[in-house]
């Protein structure tokens, strides 16, 4: 728990820092008339990923991007409940995936399995949700409805599923419907 306290410290005073620095109306400054509305949230989550990626920390993430997103989606109209999430996920998604991360060295520690053989087996499953969001990101970037978008995500993510599982069945030899279960079904019907 000391490496998480000291990690947020560290995050809560970096984001002092801009703050007191005027980091959000330096950023809106820049991207004012070069980055549409359309593009903040898929930007702004692949920057979160990536930064808690590399610093080992979704909370520290947050904690930096935040407050500089916040003032820039309301400066350029984009909704704040999708630049608020797509910063949240990002910052997940990137810890999740992070080696560095206090919460994947302690999954692995206490799996009892090594370290990078834990993050290898979690990037595919991370990476998969993470275009899904992206995709999901870009679709609410061009204003369709929250509701509408989470639908078309899980249905994204269903039709991901089953392909997957499929093309790993098939590699194994599986078939589908199951031929035990076609023969159960046929006895209860006779």
């Amino acid at each position: 728990m000391v490496y998480a306290t000291l990690v947020l410290i560290s995050a809560w005073s970096i984001g002092s820092v801009c703050s007191d620095l005027g980091t959000a109306a330096y950023v809106i400054g820049a991207v004012d008339g070069v980055m549409s509305p359309i593009a903040l949230p898929i930007i702004t989550f692949i920057l979160s990923a990536f930064i808690a990626l590399a610093t080992g920390t979704s909370w520290g993430t947050m904690a930096i991007v935040t407050p500089i997103v916040v003032p820039l989606a309301v400066n350029m109209g984009t909704p704040l409940p999708i630049a608020i999430s797509a910063v949240l996920t990002g910052a997940v998604m990137g810890d999740h995936c992070s080696p560095i991360s206090d919460t994947t060295v302690m999954s692995s520690t206490f799996a009892g399995s090594d370290h990078i053989d834990h993050v290898r087996t979690q990037l595919p499953y991370a990476v998969t949700v993470a275009l899904i969001a992206a995709v999901c990101y870009v679709l609410a970037g061009f204003g369709l409805p929250v509701i509408l978008d989470l639908v078309i995500g899980a249905g994204i993510l269903y039709g991901t599923l089953m392909v997957l599982s499929n093309m790993s069945a098939k590699s194994q030899g599986i078939t589908f419907p199951l031929p035990a279960w076609n023969a159960k079904t046929t006895k209860k019907e006779n």
